[in-house]
């Protein structure tokens, strides 16, 4: 399809393969209206800007969420407030949301991260009663199903990405999608400037439809080997899963895994190992679960698999840069606690096959190291 799209011309502005592209994503997701963007960052932005917000408009998002969420905020014009996320997890915690809410108050992002499924049916229900929009950033779960419904089909404005590695990817650019006509209209108004500023290629259209069509037979065999590698987590006492990315293979929720999130728990302070590599490491200036992490990321990265740090999070922003009704205790642990392995591992985009039996004689293997 991209040699078509080649031969044809259609290498700018519109073509066939956008309008396909648009067609089905609104198709799949029932959503009347997708605009097609540069990617999944200025997605976000561009929802933001959609909504026409005041300017001391205030917009909540969770104190670990993606840092590229929180100057989307800012670069919309409004201010970011804080809430807290849940324990142990990546999702937002719905009590702490709830008192995060001020005067202020007009919209949230609600993310889904690492496999974690945030609860967006509790979290809309509760936000039309408050009035709020919200905006569902959908980045890291193309085919997940959440509440019975879509990923991305939930929002008021709901975001996608087909950046880096994506589980739908072109190297870069985003879609975002709504029902609301006058939020499409807006989010035209803003992008139009003689021709789409902000555009998505044909050229990248024709790389993206061909994906879609063995989304659903790789969803589920990520989803296989997600279980495989959450069992053998699961005897381990010094690393976890979130509650909210286990495997749930039924019809009403069914995580979808860019990155395989997992969280270092304390007992691995107990090893003598991970405590003579700490003391080895002047710099560390105190042994917790932060400075643990990255003995396990050295280890894991030495051994060949594609793990990272997960986000820093929010936890330490300034008063002067955002507002923190709650405290944000959850969000600071998990961004000390969090690793992330690459979707590769459960299905290689380029070779069908999966390495998650390597993944866990690995992690098998330090673990003896460590508690022998």
């Amino acid at each position: 399809m991209a040699r078509a799209a080649a031969e044809c011309g259609w290498l700018s502005y519109d073509g066939p393969n956008l309008t396909m592209l648009r067609e089905h994503i609104g198709r799949e997701l029932d959503r009347q209206h997708v605009r097609l963007c540069c990617s999944g960052t200025f997605g976000i932005e561009l929802a933001l800007r959609s909504l026409k917000l005041p300017t001391d408009a205030e917009v909540l998002l969770a104190g670990y969420d993606f840092p590229g969420n929180f100057r989307a905020i800012q670069d919309a014009g409004a201010s970011v407030a804080l809430f807290d996320v849940a324990f142990n997890d990546w999702v937002p915690d719905v009590e702490q949301l709830r008192r995060a809410v001020g005067p202020k108050t007009k919209a949230i992002i609600v993310s889904h991260l690492h496999g974690a499924l945030a609860p967006m049916a509790l979290i809309c229900d509760w936000a039309r009663v408050e009035g709020l929009f919200v905006i569902e950033d959908a980045c890291q779960v193309h085919g997940a199903i959440v509440d019975g419904m879509p990923a991305g089909a939930w929002g008021d404005a709901s975001v996608f990405s087909f950046g880096g590695s994506k589980l739908i990817a072109s190297g870069r650019g985003g879609a975002v999608v709504t029902n609301l006509p006058t939020l499409a209209q807006r989010m035209t108004i803003f992008c139009e400037r003689g021709n789409d500023a902000f555009p998505l290629s044909e050229l990248q259209a024709a790389i993206l439809l061909p994906q879609y069509q063995f989304l659903h037979s790789d969803h589920t065999r990520r989803l296989q080997e997600a279980q495989r590698l959450s069992m053998a987590i699961a005897k381990l006492n010094w690393l976890s899963i979130s509650p909210g990315s286990r495997v749930n293979r039924t019809s009403i929720q069914q995580p979808a895994y860019y990155k395989f999130g997992l969280l270092i728990r304390d007992a691995i302070l107990k090893s003598s190992l991970v405590q003579a590599w700490l003391g080895a490491r002047t710099a560390l200036r105190e042994t917790n679960l932060s400075s643990a992490k990255g003995f396990v990321l050295e280890k894991l990265q030495t051994a060949g698999l594609q793990v990272g740090p997960g986000f820093r999070g929010f936890a330490d922003r300034s008063a002067s840069r955002c507002r923190t009704s709650v405290p944000l205790l959850h969000s600071r642990l998990t961004a000390e606690s969090t690793i992330v392995l690459h979707h590769s591992h459960l299905l290689d985009p380029l070779t069908g096959e999966s390495s998650v039996e390597r993944v866990i004689e690995i992690i098998q293997q330090l673990d003896q190291e460590m508690f022998p």
